[in-house]
This record gives C-alpha cells, sequence and structure tokens, in this order.
C-alpha cells in the first residue's frame, strides 16, 4: 500500500497569518506556487491561501468601485470598463494589498498524515476539488504537501516498477 509521505514534496512553502496579500502573492509568483499552507509560529496549519483567494479579493474591492467582473459563455473574464482615476486605482490596489492573509484564507483546510493511503488523498481530493493537500504531523504542524500531480507522479512511478517486475519473471 503507498503511503502520502512516498508521493508528498516535504519542501512545503508556508505563509503566515500576518502576512500582507502583496507579500503572499510575491512568495507565490516567486516559487511558482498557486497555493500555499497558512501556520502559525509553531508551524501548526490554521488555513489556506490559493490564487482563487486571492483574486476573490480583488474581484470584491472592484466590485466596491463599480468595475463588474462577468463570465462569458466560454468561461473567460471581461470587465466592463469604467474609467477610474488614477488616484482611485492607487487607493484600491494600496487597500488590497495590505489585506491580511488572515483575512482571506481558507479556515476550513482538508489535510492528511503522512500515513495516509495515497488512494485516500487522492479521493479527498477529487471529492472536495482542491488541488493540494497539506501534509501534517500528529500536532497538526505541516511537513509536507501533496498535490494531483504528486499523486499521478507516484502512482505512474509504482506502475513502472511493477511493469518492470513482471517483465523480469
Amino acid at each position: 500500500m503507498m503511503k502520502v509521505k512516498d508521493a508528498m514534496n516535504p519542501h512545503v512553502i508556508t505563509l503566515k497569518p500576518e502576512m500582507t496579500i502583496k507579500e503572499a502573492s510575491e512568495i507565490m509568483a516567486k516559487k511558482g506556487i498557486n497555493g500555499a499552507p497558512v501556520v502559525d509560529s509553531q508551524g501548526r496549519l490554521v488555513g489556506i491561501l490559493t490564487l482563487k483567494d486571492i483574486l476573490e479579493i480583488i474581484k470584491t474591492h472592484m466590485e466596491n468601485l463599480g468595475v463588474y467582473i462577468f463570465p462569458t459563455p466560454f468561461d473567460f473574464m471581461e470587465t466592463i470598463p469604467l474609467s477610474l482615476p488614477q488616484e482611485s486605482q492607487k487607493d484600491a490596489f494600496s487597500q488590497i494589498s495590505n489585506i491580511r492573509v488572515e483575512d482571506a484564507m481558507e479556515r476550513r483546510v482538508h489535510y492528511v498524515t503522512e500515513d495516509d493511503d495515497i488512494y485516500d488523498a487522492l479521493y479527498l481530493l477529487v471529492k472536495k476539488e482542491v488541488s493540494r493537500l497539506p501534509v501534517v504531523d500528529k500536532n497538526k504542524r505541516v511537513i509536507g504537501i501533496i498535490t494531483r500531480s504528486d499523486i499521478l507522479k507516484a502512482l505512474s512511478k509504482a506502475s513502472e516498477k511493477v511493469s518492470e517486475k513482471v517483465s523480469e519473471d
């Protein structure tokens, strides 16, 4: 039976609740990730922040300024143009940038432990429609992260090993 520890990435990038959205966005962009667990000072899981959460904050603030974003039938996003004075734009983005991670993060986080079955993790990813699961220890400290692609890579490697073994016999 393959375990989460066989597929997880132990080099997890985490965020702190007191960080700003701007700081979190910069980290996520620099590291090329779309989300990260949020941990307290002891490294315990307290939430998760994704690009979707950040975009939702931006959308809400822009709507408050009268800029509305509507999905098209093709799932693209169109913005109804509205001329905002330069100062208003600066103020809006300054306000958004200073929102704290704890005010934007999802607090109900699905997670796994390193000894959980990899298929249980895959089921949770699919059932809850999330892209990543923090991996925690018994004290709920984040020790890794596992994504859909991590699981697929691990299952593919396991399948290759089985194929090699069968062809040797």
